[in-house]
């Protein structure tokens, strides 16, 4: 429900900027100019930050907190603590993004001027997701553990 209500909000507010940009007076279409060149500077900083984390994500910024976290649930695994099965699942998806994550290097390796930018932008979407939710359940299991 809230997110209908924050999407309707959100797409209200573009109406009627773009409203006032065109049929406006001078002053409300000066005032969607504006808002509309600060909502460009913010996309500008969103992709800005998103080049940056995946700069960060290639050269393996994350792979040492998911190493680490599988390691201290590896020794809790050989330790025979209460819940090897949920450790043994963690390590099978944490192999898996492993595997994905070493897929898309070669990708990008390969071939990097003909990969379709969206999908490649989906793909580490998608991983990075898979990363966070991995390592708040690695973080869940290892508190758990203590």
């Amino acid at each position: 429900m809230i997110r209908f209500i924050l999407t309707t909000a959100f797409f209200l507010v573009i109406a009627l900027l773009s409203y006032n940009y065109f049929f406006g007076t001078a002053e409300e279409k000066k005032q969607a100019q504006e808002i509309f060149s600060k909502g460009a500077e913010v996309v500008g900083a969103g992709a800005d930050l998103l080049k940056s984390e995946y700069e960060k994500y290639q050269h393996g910024k994350y792979d040492d907190a998911l190493d680490n976290i599988s390691h201290f649930l590896n020794r809790l695994k050989e330790q025979g603590d209460e819940f090897p099965e949920e450790i043994e699942s963690w390590n099978q998806r944490k192999n898996e993004w492993d595997r994905k994550n070493q897929d898309l290097q070669q990708l990008l390796d390969a071939e990097p001027d003909s990969i379709n930018k969206e999908e490649l932008r989906n793909a580490i979407v998608e991983l990075e997701k898979e990363r966070k939710m991995l390592e708040t359940e690695g973080n869940r299991l290892k508190e758990q553990a203590q």
